[in-house]
C-alpha cells in the first residue's frame, strides 16, 4: 500500500475529528471531556503555528491516520519548549494499524521539523502506549522522564516524554 502524507483540507476536518476520537474513546485513552477536543479537528487546522497532517491510502483516498504539529507559537504545545517542535494526537485507525500509518506521520513530523530549524522534536505519551514507545524509540526518540508531566491533577499516571534530537 502506498501511503500519502499531506496537510488536512478543510472538507476533511469532521472526518479527522472522527478518526482521532474512535481511536482515543476507542482505546479508553480519553475521558469525555477530552474525547470532545479530540473530534474538533477544525481548532487544531485554524490555530496559528499548528499543521494538521493526514496519512491517506493513495489508491483510495481514505484517511487511515492523523497527527498534530505544534511549532513554536501553537497554543497545541503542551511540552514544547523554546524553539522546539512538538506532536500530538497521533492516531491510526484500527482497521489500518500494522502497515505503517503511525511510521509514516511520525517521520513526516521529523522531516517538517528538521526543514523548520527545530533543535527537537517532542512528544508525550500514555504509559499504556507500548507500541507507540517502540515506534518512538525504533525511530531514535529518547525518553526524557524529568519531562513527564501530568495535564490534569486527577490523572493518577504522569504522560511520557521522548525527545528526539534534529541538530548537533
Amino acid at each position: 500500500m502506498d501511503l500519502l502524507v499531506r496537510e488536512a483540507r478543510e472538507d476533511e476536518l469532521a472526518e479527522i475529528g472522527e478518526v482521532t476520537a474512535e481511536v482515543y474513546d476507542g482505546e479508553g485513552l480519553a475521558g469525555p471531556e477530552y474525547v470532545k477536543v479530540l473530534r474538533d479537528a477544525r481548532a487544531r487546522w485554524v490555530s496559528p503555528a499548528t499543521t494538521l497532517l493526514v496519512a491517506m491510502d493513495d489508491g483510495t483516498d481514505d484517511i487511515l491516520g492523523t497527527v498534530v504539529l505544534a511549532e513554536p507559537g501553537s497554543p497545541w504545545q503542551d511540552l514544547g519548549d523554546g524553539a522546539e517542535v512538538e506532536f500530538r494526537m497521533l492516531a491510526t485507525l484500527p482497521s489500518a494499524r500494522g502497515r505503517g500509518v503511525g511510521e509514516t506521520l511520525v517521520r513526516a513530523c521529523i522531516e517538517r521539523a528538521r526543514e523548520a530549524g527545530a533543535p527537537r522534536l517532542v512528544l508525550s505519551t500514555g504509559p499504556e502506549m507500548t507500541a507507540a514507545h517502540r515506534l518512538y524509540e525504533r525511530l531514535g526518540f529518547v525518553r526524557v522522564p524529568e519531562r513527564d508531566w501530568r495535564p490534569r491533577p486527577e490523572m493518577k499516571e504522569l504522560l511520557r516524554a521522548y525527545v528526539l534530537h534534529l541538530q548537533g
